[in-house]
């Protein structure tokens, strides 16, 4: 296992300007978890701590950590636990580091390199899917594997490698549980080609509101009304009789 060498400082301010104030100085801030110890805020070099993660081992790199604090300087073996990064600009904003003992076990993430042709593969039917990148392994801090190897040459067609079908490796223990599923030989998906539609007869305009011939009705009274309203209405008057009244009659003369 490679380790390296890092040193820090540590903090005797902390909070959002404290952090910012050492972002500004290219450090990262850091906290040190230790084995029954409070921890400790730290501030480790940005350049160097890149550096490390850029190791064959990436995060399981073995880091000794010298720590200078009032004065005096201590060195601890670490390991990193955890990383943030900016989400935009991926760069390291905060890391956690852990203190170990090279004679404990520990448990740790090791990258899966898939080798081999798959017979699947080869016969020209099916395609490789790798449904596990890491293993989580526990085993002594120096022990600890840059990656597994792991073997798909025999796999055809519909079969499949799971965590329980890998060989034992001395002195690691494989952590994962057994019936996750490393790698499977599966057949290409088909896309199905939609047919073309028929050509759809032209739709009629849609009229909006009421049906046209009630409107055309409607319309039609509509106009109608309009005409009786401008009319002028036409009074009737008595019929003039040929005599306005009638005399009576003379009597008969007798003689």
């Amino acid at each position: 296992m490679e380790r390296m060498s890092l040193e820090a400082s540590a903090r005797t301010e902390i909070g959002k300007n404290a952090v910012k104030k050492v972002r500004q100085a290219g450090l990262v801030p850091a906290v040190l978890y230790g084995r029954g110890r409070a921890p400790v805020a730290l501030a480790v070099d940005r350049r160097a701590l890149l550096g490390a993660l850029r190791t064959e081992a990436g995060r399981n790199v073995l880091i000794d950590l010298r720590v200078k604090r009032n004065g005096e300087e201590a060195t601890d073996t670490v390991m990193i636990s955890e990383i943030q990064h900016d989400p935009i600009r991926r760069e390291v904003l905060h890391v956690d580091l852990r203190q170990i003992s090279l004679t404990e076990k520990i448990e740790a993430r090791v990258p899966i390199q898939l080798t081999g042709v798959p017979e699947g593969i080869a016969s020209g039917e099916g395609v490789l899917e790798q449904h596990l990148r890491a293993l989580v392994v526990r085993c002594l801090p120096t022990a600890i594997p840059e990656q597994l190897t792991v073997d798909v040459a025999h796999l055809r067609v519909g079969g499949s490698l799971h965590v329980r079908d890998l060989p034992p490796h001395e002195g690691i223990e494989i952590v994962s549980p057994p019936e996750e599923v490393i790698a499977a030989v599966v057949m290409p998906k088909v896309e199905e080609v939609a047919a073309p539609a028929e050509a759809a007869a032209p739709a009629e305009p849609e009229v909006i509101g009421r049906e046209p011939a009630a409107a055309e009705g409607e319309a039609k009274a509509e106009s109608g009304a309009r005409a009786d309203a401008k009319a002028p209405k036409v009074e009737a008057k008595p019929a003039k009789s040929d005599k306005a009244d009638a005399k009576p009659a003379k009597p008969e003369k007798k003689e």
